[in-house]
This record gives C-alpha cells, sequence and structure tokens, in this order.
C-alpha cells in the first residue's frame, strides 16, 4: 500500500466534489512541477493554487509585475496628461508620463513572451481587459501628448514614443487573446502539446509511483463512500495527468483531451 499525497487526500477528504479529482491528482503529481503547470490551464481556477504550489518561478514573477503594471502605469500615465489638458498651467509631464507608459509596456511585453513559452491558460478575457488598459489610456495619452507637442508644451517630446509602443503592446494582447478558450484554438493546442511533452519527459519509475498513488487513492475514495463504484471504475480507467481533466472537465472548455 502507497502512502503518497494523493492517498492522504484522499484518507483526509470529508466530503467529496468534482473539483477534488483535480486537487488529488494535483498532489499525485506533486514533485513534477513542469507537470502540474502543464495541467493547469485545463483546470478550474479553485485548482490553480494546488497546482502552483511551491512552482513559482522568476518568468512567472514577471509575469504578475506585468499584470500589476498594466492595471496602474498606463492608467496613471493617462491620468497626468488628461490632469495637465484640463489646467494647462505648466508643461505637460510628456517625458515622466512616457517612462511610467515605456515601464507599463516593457513589462507587458514579458507577458506576452512568457505567455507565449509557456501558456498558463489565462482566459482571453483577462488578456483583453490587460489590453484595454494599455490601450485606452495610452492612446488618450498619445493623442494629448502630441496635442502638448504641437503647442510647445511638451516637457520632453520623446517621451510620446512610448506611449505609441504601449498602445503596440494593447493591441497584441488583443490579436494574441481573440476568440474563446477552447482546445480547438492555437492556445489549446499548445497547451495540449505541453502536456502530452511533460507526460512524455517523466521517468518510468516516477510515473509508476505516481500511478501507483492515485489508483490507491481512489481505492480508499470508494471504500469510504466517497465516490460510487461506476465512478471509481471510471477513475482507474483513465491515465495520468488526464485523470481530473476526465471526471470533472472545465465547463467552459468547448472540447476536451479524449
Amino acid at each position: 500500500m502507497t502512502d503518497g499525497p494523493a492517498t492522504r487526500y484522499a484518507r483526509a477528504a470529508r466530503t467529496w466534489a468534482p473539483i477534488d479529482w483535480w486537487k488529488l491528482e494535483a498532489r499525485a503529481v506533486y514533485e513534477r512541477p513542469e507537470l502540474r503547470r502543464a495541467l493547469a490551464p485545463f483546470a478550474p481556477v479553485e485548482a490553480w493554487r494546488d497546482l502552483a504550489k511551491d512552482v513559482a518561478t522568476a518568468w512567472g514573477i514577471l509575469l504578475t509585475l506585468s499584470h500589476i503594471a498594466a492595471l496602474t502605469l498606463p492608467v496613471l500615465a493617462g491620468g497626468m496628461l488628461l490632469g495637465w489638458l484640463f489646467q494647462r498651467d505648466d508643461l505637460a509631464p510628456v517625458g515622466l508620463t512616457g517612462l511610467l507608459a515605456g515601464i507599463g509596456a516593457v513589462l507587458a511585453g514579458i507577458g506576452l513572451v512568457t505567455e507565449a513559452r509557456e501558456p498558463t491558460g489565462t482566459d482571453p478575457r483577462i488578456g483583453r481587459l490587460i489590453g484595454g488598459l494599455h490601450l485606452v489610456p495610452s492612446t488618450l495619452g498619445l493623442l494629448v501628448a502630441t496635442l502638448a507637442i504641437s503647442l510647445g508644451s511638451a516637457d520632453a517630446p520623446l517621451g510620446v514614443v512610448a506611449f505609441i509602443v504601449d498602445v503596440g503592446v494593447g493591441i497584441a494582447y488583443f490579436v494574441l487573446n481573440r476568440g474563446p478558450a477552447d482546445s480547438g484554438s492555437d492556445r489549446g493546442r499548445r497547451n495540449l502539446a505541453r502536456l502530452e511533452r511533460a507526460l512524455g519527459e517523466l521517468p518510468p519509475t516516477d510515473r509508476a509511483r505516481m500511478e501507483a498513488d492515485a489508483r490507491e487513492a481512489i481505492d480508499v475514495l470508494e471504500l469510504r463512500d466517497l465516490v460510487g463504484a461506476d465512478d471509481a471504475a471510471r477513475a482507474r480507467e483513465q491515465r495520468l495527468g488526464l485523470l481530473a481533466m476526465e471526471m470533472a472537465p472545465r465547463t467552459d472548455l468547448a472540447t476536451q483531451r479524449r
């Protein structure tokens, strides 16, 4: 009898809901962070914490910073220039606001590159929201900065370039996050390929140990009457990495891996 993390989770459970299949599988593959990252795009939001535990990377931190910047820096820059537009009691701070917009654009660009290299399954609606938080304020900032430059009232005219770049970043977010998050999209195919690659790279001994842990956990759940015999039998038929996806698929995905 194994005593792996998935089995311990099954023994400790008092009730069982669909989300628990994800939490169980996250524990079964706990020692392989790359596999947990590959599973995350297919998992409900409630399971992301379990799948992401102890797998934070420098790229992930930069991606988080890029999202924070998207919510603050371009909006702050655009707001400062709009404030000047209504007061006009000094030179327009095109240099400072351009710097803020430029920092936001750089961090957001890092986020785009990271998402392309290591998809996290971010909902396209979130991507479009981030794009809007770059596109709208930086477009307004670009218009006001252009006006200030034409009036000779800009402190650092070159700052306008940063607004142009940030507008481009906002457009890129919209282009790369168009359409629904389903497995028939390019994003879905990349996620599936990444999952298959992570599964294929599992050493045989690790795979055997994780599969034994998952099977033992299913036996415990059935023995404790937390899942029925039919569900237990169906769960035993699933291979590692696809257990939760089959037992508790995300409802917002149009198709699922079979």
